[in-house]
């Protein structure tokens, strides 16, 4: 059986992870929610990984779960196989348990030190719209869309998109998007600052390529920083984002990415950073 998803680490440091079920618009399982937990946990902390992109195969970025697998154990867990069909994994702290573990996705995308980029085309539906909204970044084609979908099916949403989403529109649009589930279009998406860049869908691959290697190319330390104080500011007082900054402008001055850019600045030339 082929993985649900596909990994390749180019030399540059990029890792692309691309959800590879394009019969189905790449709706994904279980079995593939749960890879896509472990293929994150171990990108983040690959040392040779630098940036991660996150993708789908074909026309559509993912169109949420495969509802044919809602509720069904994950055949490479070996707890769930043997609870899988008991009233025991039916209880309903048993089921917030796995579906808490499998938004762990979102988490890791949200939370690793290492820049994060949906590359967008098609539908972003449901977790796929959750998933997106958990990355630093997103690149889109025009022809890309979000809807929500979850309001259509009685259901409130997961994968921490209500929260992504109130942090990039605010609470009200936030609440709009999620009760009305209509389609937000790529450039009204750009317009309320839910994505980076929209581009031709022919241009999608180099643009979204293009960002990842500037990003890959950068201080490593500085950009993990640039992310923990940015994350920082969204919840914490002044007070302590000025107290993490420091701590962070200190540790980055001491590196050897510093001295580097330091000098290629006075030797006038790119600096080439090694992340340490």
């Amino acid at each position: 059986m082929s993985e649900a998803i596909t990994w390749a680490l180019a030399e540059s440091g990029v890792l692309t992870l691309t959800i590879d079920r394009p019969e189905v618009k790449n709706a994904i399982d279980t079995a593939g929610q749960s890879l896509l937990v472990r293929l994150l946990a171990d990108a983040a902390r690959h040392p040779r990984v630098k940036v991660v992109v996150l993708t789908g195969a074909g026309a559509a970025f993912c169109t949420g779960a495969d509802v044919r697998s809602m509720g069904a154990p994950d055949p490479q867990d070996a707890i769930a196989q043997e609870f899988g069909q008991t009233e025991l994994w039916q209880a309903h702290e048993a089921r917030v348990d796995r579906l808490r573990r499998l938004a762990e996705a979102s988490f890791l995308l949200h939370d690793m030190g290492k820049p994060t980029l949906a590359k967008l085309r098609g539908p972003a539906a449901g977790l796929g719209f959750s998933l997106a909204l958990a990355c630093d970044f997103r690149v889109a084609a025009d022809n890309a869309f979000f809807v929500s979908s979850f309001a259509k099916i009685g259901t409130p949403g997961d994968y921490g998109g209500s929260y992504f989403l109130t942090q990039l529109v605010g609470p009200s649009k936030a609440k709009e998007i999620y009760m009305l589930s209509d389609r937000v279009g790529a450039a009204e998406a750009l317009a309320l600052g839910m994505v980076n860049r929209v581009v031709a869908d022919a241009e999608l691959d180099a643009a979204a390529d293009a960002f990842a290697l500037r990003l890959a190319n950068g201080p490593a330390l500085a950009l993990r920083a640039i992310k923990e104080n940015v994350h920082a500011a969204a919840h914490q007082t002044l007070q302590q984002v000025l107290d993490l900054e420091a701590r962070n402008m200190i540790r980055c001055r001491l590196s050897e990415d510093c001295k580097e850019a330091l000098a290629a600045f006075q030797q006038k030339r790119e600096p080439r950073f090694e992340g340490r």
